[in-house]
C-alpha cells in the first residue's frame, strides 16, 4: 500500500469510509433482525424465517394488530351470532388460553361489570376501559392506553340474548417486545457508531503511516537542513508523491552537502593559495627592496653591478606581474568572463615561434627542448593564440619549476588525430513525415600536442587531481617549491573552452607527459 499514489489513497479511504460502514451496518441490522425473529417466535409463534419478520420490525404495532386480528374477528363473530357463549367460563378459559400464545388475554363485561378477566393484574396495567355505549353492533374500536403505549386493546359492544349489554376486550401486551425493540435499536445505533469509529481509526492510522509520518520526516529534515545539519539521511519509505518528495529532499540534501563540502574545501584551498601567493609575492618584493636599497646605498658601485641589480629587479617584477596576471586570469575563468578570439593559424609556425621565444631562458636553466611535428604541412587549427600561449607557458613553467635533473629535457610533439570514417547508409532513409534522414555528421578532426619531460614525475594517487583548483602535488615533487595551484586548472579550462581535452601520464622518477587536443580547420570550417 506504500506505493499507491496519494490521490488513490484518498479515493480508497472515501470508498472504505462510505461503503464499509454501510455493509457492516446492514450485516449488524440483519443479525439484529434474526435475533428479533427468534424473539417473535418465542412470544407470538411466528416463524423465524418468515418474510414478515422485517415488516414486523419496521411496523411492530401494525403487525401485532394484524397478528391477532383473526382472533379478534372470531370473537366479533361469536358476539354477533352466539353472544351467550361469553357467559360460559369454560369456553372463556379456552379462548383465553389460546390468546396467551400471542401474549394476549380476554376481558368480558356484563352490564358494565367485569364478568371475566384473563389476567389477574389487568387493573394494575389498565387505568380504565370504555363502558358500553350505543355504538352500533358490528363496529370494532382499537385503543392504545396511555400507560406508555404498552397495551394494544380492541373491544366489541354487543347484547346478550336477554337484552343485557355486553363487552369483550382483547388485550395484547406489547411492552416486552417494545422494550426489546428499543434495546435492539440502541444496539444497532451502537454497532453503527462502533463500526464508523473503528473504520475511522483504521483509516487514520493508515493515512498517518503513509502520509503524516513522511510529512513529519520532511518537516524534521527541513529544520535540520535549515540549521545546516546535512549528515542525516532522509529515509524514503514509499514511491508515492510524498515518497518522491522525500527522494527529492534527499537528493537536495546530498547536493547541498556536496556544495558545502566543496565550499569548505574551496575556502581552505583559497586560504592556502593566498598564503602561497603572499609568500611568492614576498620573495620578489624582498629581493626588489634589497637590490633597490643596494643601489641607493651605493653598494653597486660599478655600472656592471648596477646593470645586474636592475636586471634582477626587472626579473622579480616580471615574476610578480606574471603571478598577478595568473590570478586575474583565474578570476575571469571562474566567472566565465574571459573573452576568446578564435582564429585559424598554422600550428607549426606558431609552435616554432613560441619555442624560439623560450629557448634562451630554457637553455640558461640547462633544459633542452626537442620539437617534432608529425602533422601534414599547412595544418591549421582554430584557437585563441594568446590563450594557447598561456596553456603552453603554464605547462612549461610547471616543468621548469619542478625539474630535478642536472640536464633537463622537454619534448614537444604534434600528431594528427584522424576521426574514424563515417559509413554512408546503404539505402535511402526516410523519416515518418516523409523527409529524408539527415546524413551522418562528419566528426571534427583534431591534433594532439604532447609536452613531456624527464622530471621527478607525479605520484599515481596525485595524478588524477593535478588539474583541480589549488591542487599542488608537493608530496611527489619538491615540497620546497611554492605555487598557487591554479596553473594547470587554468590550462584545463582554456582547453575545454576550445572544445578539446587534456590528460596526463606520469611515472614517478621518470617524468610526466601532458597532452591536449585542438580542433583543426577542415575545408571551409
Amino acid at each position: 500500500m506504500t506505493d499507491i499514489k496519494i490521490r488513490t489513497k484518498l479515493i480508497i479511504a472515501f470508498f472504505i469510509m462510505t461503503f464499509f460502514p454501510l455493509v457492516a451496518g446492514i450485516f449488524c441490522f440483519h443479525k439484529t433482525m434474526q435475533q428479533h425473529a427468534k424473539l417473535l417466535s418465542s412470544y407470538y409463534n411466528i416463524d423465524a424465517d418468515s418474510d414478515e419478520v422485517y415488516t414486523f420490525m419496521l411496523n411492530p404495532i401494525g403487525k401485532l394488530y394484524n397478528l391477532t386480528f383473526k382472533d379478534y374477528l372470531s370473537l366479533v363473530e361469536t358476539a354477533d351470532t352466539n353472544p351467550d357463549t361469553f357467559l360460559d367460563y369454560s369456553t372463556l378459559k379456552r379462548i383465553n388460553l389460546n390468546l396467551e400464545d400471542k401474549d394476549s388475554y380476554l376481558i368480558v363485561r356484563h352490564n358494565n361489570l367485569d364478568y371475566y378477566t384473563g389476567s389477574r393484574d389487568y387493573r394494575k396495567n389498565i387505568d380504565s376501559l370504555p363502558y358500553f355505549s350505543s355504538v352500533k353492533q358490528g363496529y370494532n374500536n382499537t385503543v392504545i392506553l396511555s400507560q406508555g403505549g404498552n397495551l394494544l386493546i380492541r373491544y366489541k359492544n354487543f347484547y346478550f340474548s336477554d337484552g343485557d349489554s355486553g363487552q369483550i376486550f382483547m388485550v395484547t401486551r406489547i411492552s416486552r417486545y417494545l422494550s426489546q425493540w428499543k434495546t435492539s435499536l440502541l444496539n444497532i445505533t451502537l454497532s453503527f457508531m462502533i463500526i464508523i469509529l473503528c473504520t475511522a481509526i483504521a483509516l487514520i492510522l493508515w493515512l498517518n503511516d503513509s502520509i503524516l509520518k513522511p510529512l513529519n520526516i520532511l518537516k524534521i529534515a527541513t529544520v535540520q537542513i535549515g540549521a545546516g545539519e546535512l549528515n542525516n539521511k532522509i529515509e524514503v519509505t514509499s514511491s508515492d508523491e510524498i515518497g518522491q518528495l522525500c527522494q527529492d529532499f534527499e537528493e537536495m540534501r546530498i547536493r547541498l552537502k556536496s556544495i558545502l563540502e566543496e565550499r569548505i574545501q574551496y575556502e581552505q584551498a583559497t586560504r592556502e593559495m593566498m598564503s602561497c601567493i603572499s609568500h611568492d609575492l614576498k620573495t620578489p618584493l624582498t629581493a626588489i627592496k634589497g637590490y633597490s636599497e643596494g643601489l641607493i646605498d651605493g653598494i653597486a658601485s660599478t655600472p656592471e653591478k648596477q646593470k645586474n641589480y636592475l636586471l634582477t629587479i626587472l626579473s622579480k617584477a616580471t615574476d610578480m606581474t606574471y603571478l598577478v596576471d595568473e590570478m586575474s586570469l583565474f578570476s575571469k575563468l571562474e566567472q566565465n568572463a574571459l573573452p576568446y578570439n578564435f582564429v585559424s593559424f598554422d600550428i607549426d609556425s606558431y609552435m616554432q615561434e613560441y619555442i624560439l621565444s623560450q629557448i634562451l631562458d630554457l637553455e640558461a636553466k640547462n633544459i633542452c627542448v626537442h620539437y617534432e611535428n608529425l602533422t601534414p604541412p599547412g595544418t591549421t587549427v582554430i584557437a585563441d593564440a594568446l590563450a594557447l600561449k598561456r596553456v603552453l607557458s603554464n605547462i612549461v613553467s610547471n616543468t621548469v619549476k619542478y625539474m630535478d635533473k642536472p640536464e633537463g629535457e622537454i619534448h614537444i610533439t604534434i600528431t594528427d588525430l584522424v576521426p574514424p570514417p563515417v559509413e554512408p547508409p546503404l539505402y535511402r532513409q526516410i523519416n515518418e513525415d516523409g523527409t529524408d534522414v539527415e546524413p551522418p555528421q562528419i566528426p571534427d578532426e583534431f591534433i594532439q600536442i604532447a609536452i613531456s619531460d624527464n622530471g621527478p614525475g607525479i605520484d599515481k594517487k596525485d595524478l588524477p587531481h593535478i588539474f583541480d583548483k589549488f591542487f599542488r602535488a608537493d608530496a611527489s615533487r619538491n615540497s620546497s617549491k611554492s605555487g598557487s595551484g591554479i596553473g594547470l586548472c587554468i590550462v584545463k579550462n582554456i582547453i575545454a573552452e576550445h572544445g578539446g581535452t587534456i590528460n596526463a601520464e606520469s611515472t614517478l622518477g621518470s617524468g610526466t607527459n601532458i597532452y591536449f587536443t585542438l580542433r583543426k580547420k577542415v575545408g571551409g570550417n
